[in-house]
C-alpha cells in the first residue's frame, strides 16, 4: 500500500480544497501569507517518497517546481492583478503641536517595522512606509483633544491572493522624545526592531506574529509592557541602570535571562525592583522559539 503513495495528487487536492474554501468565504485569502512559509514541507514529502521506496517521477518533480516558483511569478506579472513585487511609498509627518501626551497605534497585517527616536522637536511622528502595490494603501489619522493626541497607522488585509505581497512591506518611524507615549502595536508576519532607549514610554503593548522581535529599553523612564507574540526569536535589552521585573508565561525552547534578574515567585526581578521609583514591569505571553533578556 505504501509503495503506491504519490505526493502530487494529495498536494493538488489540498490546494484545491483551500482555494474552494477561499471562494466560499470559509477561509480568508490572507491564509496564503502564512501557508507559503511551509513550502519546505514539499521537500519533506519528497523525502518520504524516497524512504518508502517510491522513486519520484520527473513529472512530479516538474509539477512541484511549477507550484513553488511559477505560480508566484504568474501572480506577479499577469494583467488581472497588481504586481506584488512593485512598491509604493507613503511619507508620514505629523506635527507635535501643543500635545502633552500621545498614543501611537500601529495596526498592520504584515510589515518589517523599525521604531526609533526623532531629533526633530516639532514632530510627533515622522518616517515612511513602503508597501506592495498588491496590498491596500495604509491609512494615517491623527486626533487631538485637551492636549492629548491619538496617532493611528492602519492597513487593511489584502483582499487578493497575497502569496508574496507582504515581503515588500517596510515601515520606518521616528517618534518624539518630548512627551510621554503610549504605544500599541498589532502586526502580522514581520521582523520588528524597536529602539525605545530615548523615548518616554508610559505603556507598551505588542500583539505580534513577528518572526523576530527585538526591543531596546531606556533607563530614564518607568514603563509597563505587555508582549504577546509568536515570534521565533524575542530579544529584550534592559539597561543595568533601571530596575525591572519580567513575568513570562510562555512555551519556549530556549530561555536566556541575565544573571541580575533572580527568580521570585512567577517572575524574574532585579534586586531593588520593589524599592525603585523608576522601573520596568514586563509581562510576556509567547510561544517563541527563543527568548533572550539582557
Amino acid at each position: 500500500m505504501l509503495g503506491k503513495f504519490k505526493l502530487a495528487p494529495f498536494l493538488l487536492i489540498a490546494l484545491g480544497v483551500i482555494f474552494l474554501l477561499n471562494n466560499f468565504g470559509v477561509l480568508p485569502w490572507s491564509i496564503w501569507t502564512n501557508l507559503w512559509k511551509f513550502w519546505p514541507v514539499i521537500l519533506i514529502l519528497i523525502g518520504v517518497e524516497y524512504l518508502i521506496g517510491q522513486s519520484i517521477s520527473l513529472k512530479t518533480t516538474v509539477l512541484l517546481l511549477l507550484l513553488i516558483f511559477l505560480i508566484p511569478i504568474i501572480v506577479a506579472v499577469n494583467p488581472f492583478t497588481k504586481n506584488p513585487l512593485a512598491t509604493e511609498e507613503l511619507a508620514i509627518s505629523e506635527e507635535l503641536g501643543s500635545l502633552t501626551k500621545a498614543k501611537i497605534i500601529i495596526d498592520l497585517p504584515a510589515t518589517n517595522l523599525n521604531i526609533d527616536s526623532s531629533t526633530a522637536s516639532a514632530k510627533l511622528v515622522e518616517g515612511k512606509i513602503s508597501f506592495s502595490k498588491a496590498a491596500e494603501k495604509p491609512e494615517v489619522s491623527n486626533e487631538e483633544s485637551l492636549g492629548q493626541g491619538i496617532f493611528r497607522l492602519t492597513q487593511k488585509s489584502t483582499s487578493g491572493i497575497p502569496i508574496i505581497s507582504s515581503i515588500r512591506n517596510n515601515t520606518n518611524l521616528l517618534l518624539t522624545q518630548q512627551i510621554p507615549l503610549e504605544i500599541q502595536i498589532n502586526t502580522g508576519a514581520s521582523k520588528e526592531k524597536l529602539d525605545l532607549s530615548k523615548l518616554r514610554i508610559d505603556y507598551l503593548e505588542i500583539n505580534s506574529q513577528a518572526s523576530d522581535l527585538n526591543i531596546i529599553f531606556g533607563s530614564l523612564y518607568s514603563a509597563r509592557v505587555r508582549i504577546k507574540t509568536s515570534a521565533s526569536t524575542l530579544s529584550i535589552k534592559i539597561p543595568n541602570e533601571i530596575e525591572a521585573r519580567i513575568k513570562i508565561d510562555s512555551k519556549v525552547k530556549s530561555l536566556s535571562i541575565a544573571d541580575r534578574f533572580k527568580k521570585k515567585g512567577g517572575a524574574y526581578e532585579s534586586t531593588d525592583f520593589d524599592k525603585a521609583f523608576t522601573r520596568l514591569d514586563i509581562e510576556i505571553d509567547s510561544v517563541a522559539g527563543s527568548i533572550t533578556i539582557k
